[in-house]
């Protein structure tokens, strides 16, 4: 395994002598361009009106303008455009009849530190905004929104296949056949899927990855929630592999009119154990995706006595070669990532879990859970919704497993 020059760079960015030069250049490259844009004449400046003016971007202008509204010096630094664009601005600045000259001097000497920052204590841009991002909630989730969303448009284009949404709703309640187990009831699958290139196989999977056992050991449903889709139902084609229920996409269109949704039903009564063991103390939902999407909504609905009251906690790993976590094992720590997202409690009852990519939502949960003889207003919802989740990664909604009971 080889480390970038880069990735080298940013890990030295903790030097004490690094951490006083960012903000020193941040503030001086600030305050020169404070400067500049007040002596261009027709004051107080917005972005497209000084567009016009300089025979600029007004993306890059705008981008400027909040910049330098920020007070602080890493704000500043992680919003503003690069040193090129920079000056560009200062040199359009200067050709305005009434510049001071040594206005622009100062900015264009501010620029030269900060491209000087870039290039010898970070390598790239990027490597510097990641460093930024570590110094405050807000910047760092502005570069994993951006940097997820590239991941997103990357995946879509490699595998063919994207979707608004990718749902996955399990209702966890005490078994009727076992008490020492919990019966589970899952709905999953895209929502708005669109298949982007014809020459790929598009597929999704429901079960234990390598567990062994036939269609029947997976209790898959028959029932049809069609009838609830916001777009046409997926043609799929169905196999066991693996001891996983395969659907594959048998639509070959592609296209903005393609769009279809394809949501599976499965009931197991003794799904997961029920008490807390030294093996299992947690309970709850396993997700990956298995498209791209731009909007992960997933969903744990709690019956009476199937977890402890206490709030679930979201975990979020980078599988690897290592393959499947289990969120229990301390030798996978070193595979967790950081999330800005946390798990919102939307109380009991289905009242305020609807959501824009599939409306009928609750209707659907509550014919699911007429259909099992299951109370839908008695449940605790959980809910993790997320932008463009990383394709790949394994995410888990955990919650604490009741203790053992008594003789």
């Amino acid at each position: 395994m080889t480390t970038s020059d880069s990735a080298i760079r940013v890990a030295d960015s903790s030097a004490p002598g690094l951490d006083r030069r960012v903000p020193e250049v941040g503030k001086e490259l600030v305050d020169a361009l404070r400067a500049q844009l007040d002596a261009i004449p027709g004051g107080p400046h917005r972005p497209t009106h000084l567009a016009r003016q300089l025979g600029l971007s007004r993306v890059i202008l705008s981008r400027l303008l909040g910049a330098l509204d920020c007070e602080d010096p890493f704000e500043a630094l992680e919003r503003i455009p690069g040193p090129d664009s920079l000056r560009a601005f200062v040199d359009a600045a200067l050709a305005q009849e009434g510049t001071p000259q040594p206005i622009g001097e100062r900015s264009h000497l501010a620029i030269d530190r900060f491209a000087e920052l870039i290039r010898d204590d970070f390598g790239t841009r990027s490597a510097l905004s990641a460093a930024l991002s570590a110094r405050s909630p807000e910047l760092q989730q502005r570069l994993v929104q951006g940097a997820r969303y590239q991941v997103y448009q990357g995946m879509r284009q490699i595998l063919g296949v994207e979707a608004d949404a990718w749902l996955t709703s399990m209702m966890f309640a005490p078994s009727r056949e076992n008490p020492e187990m919990l019966e589970v009831i899952s709905i999953h699958g895209p929502i708005g899927m669109r298949r982007l290139r014809s020459d790929v196989g598009v597929h999704f999977t429901f079960g234990e990855p390598g567990k062994v056992g036939g269609e029947d050991a997976l209790s898959s449903d028959p029932l049809d929630l069609s009838e609830f889709y916001e777009h046409e139902a997926a043609r799929i084609q169905t196999h066991v592999a693996g001891g996983q229920l395969v659907h594959s996409l048998a639509d070959e269109r592609v296209g903005r009119n393609s769009a279809v949704d394809m949501l599976a039903l499965s009931r197991n009564a003794q799904g997961s154990r029920r008490y807390a063991t030294p093996e299992r103390p947690r309970g709850g939902a396993v997700v990956f995706p298995d498209v791209p999407v731009k909007t992960l909504v997933c969903d744990v609905l709690v019956h009476e006595g199937a977890f402890t009251d206490e709030p679930p906690e979201l975990l979020v790993y980078n599988p690897g070669a290592r393959g499947p976590a289990n969120p229990v094992d301390p030798s996978r720590a070193i595979d967790r990532v950081s999330v800005p997202e946390t798990v919102e409690s939307l109380g009991r009852g289905l009242g305020r879990a609807d959501f824009p990519e599939l409306p009928r939502y609750t209707e659907m949960v509550a014919q699911v859970c007429d259909r099992y003889g299951l109370d839908h207003e008695q449940v605790r919802v959980h809910r993790l919704r997320m932008s463009y989740p990383v394709h790949g990664f394994q995410f888990v909604m955990a919650f604490n497993a009741l203790a053992p009971q008594d003789g």
